[in-house]
């Protein structure tokens, strides 16, 4: 009898486990009114958002239990108060593993969420992406500095860092799918380097073969899936960059004609990516101006490439500018051609090509561009 009453207390227990089976939200929201409601929120098969639980917030504290989640997946809270829905959310992963969130009222997403070898995997990878955007943002704006100074040294030992980053990062969002190929983050991971184009269509393709089996199902493993196919049903454009053969274009000019790189060509030959509407771009025109009324006679070429929308702009810009080398545009805003084909995702975006049209020098701006054409085709620096 006991050896029996023994096995019914077992078969409890583990009955007991199993209704037990999910996970929970406890969260400190210091700074929200009594009465604030917290919903959950997940994203179905179809994409689209659905609120799942909610709780309220009292004493700047709330607690959700959920069940099991069928797959893990990306979940959002989102609050409303006295005064309507606030803007914002907080994002987390669904993982069958208690959760610990501290909520920033004034700052939701910087809110801090603990539990659940997703979610660590998901901040740490969110927070050094963060850390080398804000690397880039601090080099571009000592980039500034020293161009604004006429510090053309330091400014190319800047431009030398910033590309140092970008590199680094790339290759940290490499490993980092490739280290963790048994994970959700993985996949949102190999999402952003197809995005970036970092990553050719069949490049991605042989790592998501790599991802474990169980993720391919998953609401992000078949849109991971289908971003793939999208790519890899289009050609992939050479990456252009430092070392490669700039790719030849050919597109209208200002009279309607038609231009072509290959056309454009001298020693030295710039592409300055711009737009009328580029702020920067227009206030970096005056020092290429500069640069070409100095050195165009000693075989520098330029040919602009304007990312506007409307002819007239674009026309009168040239001309307001002064910008007296060629151009050519498709007037067709991010979505120009050439742009795409060169990874162009900012301007001014700069490519400095050699006679034969390779490039040896990219992104560089003030007196650092002035520095590297002086080098290219002899004279001091201004």
């Amino acid at each position: 009898m006991k050896r029996i009453a023994l096995l019914a207390t077992i078969i409890l227990l583990v009955a007991c486990e199993k209704e037990k089976k999910g996970y929970n939200i406890i969260a400190d929201a210091p700074g929200f009114e009594d009465g604030t409601v917290v919903y959950v929120n997940a994203i179905s098969e179809s994409n689209r958002p659905t609120v799942i639980d909610s709780a309220v917030i009292q004493k700047d504290k709330f607690e959700i239990n959920l069940g099991s989640p069928e797959s893990s997946d990306f979940n959002y809270l989102t609050f409303k108060n006295s005064l309507g829905t606030m803007p914002g959310n907080v994002l987390f992963l669904a993982e069958n593993n208690p959760i610990e969130m501290t909520i920033y009222k004034d700052s939701l997403r910087s809110s801090i969420v603990k539990g659940g070898k997703e979610n660590e995997l998901f901040f740490s990878y969110l927070n050094t992406i963060k850390a080398y955007g804000e690397k880039k943002i601090n080099l571009n704006n000592k980039y500034q500095i020293a161009s604004r100074l006429n510090e053309a040294d330091k400014a190319l030992q800047i431009a030398a860092k910033r590309e140092s980053v970008i590199e680094d990062e790339k290759q940290y969002r490499k490993e980092f799918t490739e280290k963790n190929s048994n994970s959700l983050v993985a996949m949102i991971a190999l999402g952003d380097l197809i995005n970036l184009k970092i990553l050719s269509g069949k490049e991605a393709k042989e790592k998501y073969t790599d991802l474990d089996d169980t993720l391919k199902t998953t609401r992000l493993g078949k849109n991971l899936n289908r971003l793939i196919g999208s790519v890899t049903s289009t050609p992939t454009p050479k990456r252009i960059d430092i070392g490669s053969e700039a790719q030849d274009f050919s597109a209208p000019t200002p009279d309607g004609k038609t231009l072509s790189l290959r056309e454009s060509l001298g020693k030295v030959t710039i592409i300055d990516f711009w737009a009328s509407w580029c702020k920067p771009c227009r206030m970096e025109n005056p020092n290429v101006v500069k640069v070409y009324n100095k050195y165009h006679d000693k075989g520098l070429n330029i040919i602009g490439v304007s990312l506007d929308k409307k002819q007239q702009s674009w026309t009168k810009a040239i001309a307001d500018d002064n910008l007296e080398w060629n151009h050519v545009s498709n007037l067709k805003f991010w979505q120009d051609p050439i742009a795409q084909a060169y990874g162009v995702r900012s301007i001014p975006a700069t490519f400095i090509l050699d006679e034969k049209g390779n490039v040896i020098a990219k992104n560089l701006r003030g007196p650092a561009l002035e520095k590297k054409i002086s080098e290219l085709l002899g004279g001091k620096a201004l």
